[in-house]
């Protein structure tokens, strides 16, 4: 497992939180993950293309950046819960939250899309088989080994981050 950019009683607790919430119906994952996914997008949506492109330093991301990294790492999640419910091999070729190209859009079509995706992750949740396979699982580099209800869990995880990310680089650039 790749070391933590925290301590390990952090990633004991916040791998703990996700096999615990993993363990709930998807009616339960759904709200969780809605509520962090909407938190974000009402961070962003009215964040204009010369804000989003502004970096608080010049070795961290801006809010373009961070949203990019979002849709990627919601991708990747997307399509573990879909594959490891069905016990179907994981994605290759993609790491978990890398940066997608930025083929210039408007920041506010880069808000649609994670508004599209936040709708596809959601509905992948809500079309789990009745019985998902939960044996299969695919590694977190920081959690480790999650089946796909806790990658659906994981995305809460993900998303309240990444709000304070975004937070804190509004306020930076603001």
């Amino acid at each position: 497992m790749t070391t933590a950019p925290f301590p390990d009683e952090v990633r004991d607790r916040v791998t703990s939180y996700i096999k615990h919430q993993g363990a709930k119906s998807p009616a339960a994952i759904i709200d969780l993950v809605r509520t962090s996914q909407q938190k974000y997008v009402d961070i962003v949506s009215a964040v204009s293309d010369d804000v989003a492109a502004k970096k608080p330093a010049p070795d961290e991301w801006c809010i373009r950046e961070l949203t990019m990294h979002v849709l990627s790492a919601q991708d990747s999640v997307a399509l573990l819960v879909h594959n490891l419910s069905r016990s179907e091999p994981p994605p290759t070729g993609r790491g978990a939250g890398q940066l997608v190209d930025d083929n210039g859009q408007p920041f506010a079509a880069i808000v649609d899309d994670l508004r599209a995706l936040n709708a596809r992750l959601l509905d992948e949740i809500a079309n789990l088989p009745a019985e998902p396979a939960l044996e299969p699982k695919s590694p977190h580099p920081f959690f480790g080994p999650l089946n796909c209800k806790e990658w659906a869990a994981f995305q809460r995880v993900h998303d309240e981050d990444h709000v304070q990310h975004a937070q804190k680089i509004l306020a930076a650039v603001s």
